[in-house]
């Protein structure tokens, strides 16, 4: 797993006011660009885990400790820019975006789970084209909960002027405390609606969406599998397969599932069943029971139901044309047999 540059905080004169942003996962390993402080000049950066020699290959640092336990871990900062660049160095929490992209608290909000094992110095300076590897304490507390405690550490640099950006570039760290842990889920079922297809002879689709909640203590990928039954006997539908999700220890995940080629026939029963897995490399725990989520989804052909509406006006307004063209005619022939009786009786006299 990747860990994304990690947020744009942007800071007030009178006070911090953070924005934390999601970068695509694959953008860790390349070099991040800002503005310098002076605005006229580029910084280019980039941050991966090393060891005493430099850059190790790794994308992430895992490291288990026991509760009390002390390590040193490491990472490289490259400056790929021009001038010598002064960094800030961070440490905090880990947490997932809505995209499910990994990111950390921000600055100003204090660490109070894996970011508040981390010790940094507060900063580095890297030359021109240089690399320097940043060693960085891990101490577990001694009442550490067995489980996983995300965390990231971060190299940044405050661009602008009155407004300052503070852009950063991070590791992700997974830390973790062997023991007794728990694999917990909740899910609930948020929405359940339908979409018209675009056409009267095309199908539509139902969207399901549904949360999961993480309530044990270590990470979850989750998959679902979501299927409709139409009430009046209309063909099933199902959502392809998606792919599975992480979800952080007391993190919380929004899903959305599309279900195609539904009909609008009516009420659709429908049903979402969540299955929890423990995350690739997490201990070997049972996993949570599936959670079924179920609903009714109206499916009503309303775009049939506008089209016969309008062919029934027109056929009533065609009906009512000719109805009239009609009496008109009866008219005008009734006007024509009356004038010739009355020539015929002038004539007879």
């Amino acid at each position: 797993m990747h860990l994304h540059p990690l947020t744009r905080t942007v800071v007030a004169l009178a006070a911090m006011a953070l924005v934390a942003t999601s970068v695509p996962t694959t953008a860790l390993a390349q070099a991040h660009t800002r503005l310098s402080a002076a605005g006229d000049d580029r910084v280019t950066w980039s941050v991966v885990p090393a060891d005493a020699s430099g850059p190790d290959g790794r994308r992430v640092v895992d490291l288990e400790l026991e509760p009390g336990e002390r390590a040193t871990e490491r990472v490289a900062v490259t400056n790929h820019s021009a001038d010598e660049v002064t960094f800030a160095l961070s440490a905090n929490d880990g947490y997932l975006t809505e995209r499910g992209s990994f990111d950390m608290r921000p600055s100003a909000v204090p660490p109070t789970d894996g970011g508040a094992w981390i010790t940094v110095p507060s900063q580095v300076v890297v030359g021109p084209g240089a690399t320097e590897v940043v060693p960085f304490e891990v101490t577990s507390p001694a009442d550490a909960v067995p489980g996983d405690h995300p965390a990231g550490v971060a190299a940044s640099v405050l661009s602008g002027g009155e407004m300052q950006v503070e852009s950063r570039v991070g590791v992700r760290v997974n830390l973790r405390t062997p023991g007794e842990v728990v694999a917990s889920m909740e899910a609930e079922l948020l929405d359940a609606s339908y979409t018209q297809g675009p056409g009267l002879l095309e199908p539509g689709e139902l969207v399901v969406r549904y949360a999961v909640v993480n309530d044990g203590t270590v990470a979850l990928r989750t998959t679902s599998q979501v299927r409709a039954e139409s009430t009046f006997g209309g063909a099933a539908a199902a959502a392809p397969a998606g792919e599975a999700l992480e979800v952080l220890p007391g993190g919380r995940r929004e899903v959305t599932v599309t279900v195609p080629g539904v009909w609008p026939v009516g009420p659709f029963g429908v049903e979402a069943v969540v299955s929890a897995a423990v995350a690739e490399g997490g201990p070997d725990v049972p996993v949570p029971a599936d959670v079924t989520l179920a609903d009714t989804a109206w499916a009503l052909p309303l775009l049939h139901l506008l089209v016969l509406l309008a062919l029934t006006l027109a056929a009533w307004a065609v009906r009512r044309a000719l109805r009239a063209r009609r009496a008109r005619l009866d008219r005008l022939l009734e006007r024509a047999r009356a004038e010739g009786r009355a020539e015929a009786m002038a004539s007879a006299d």
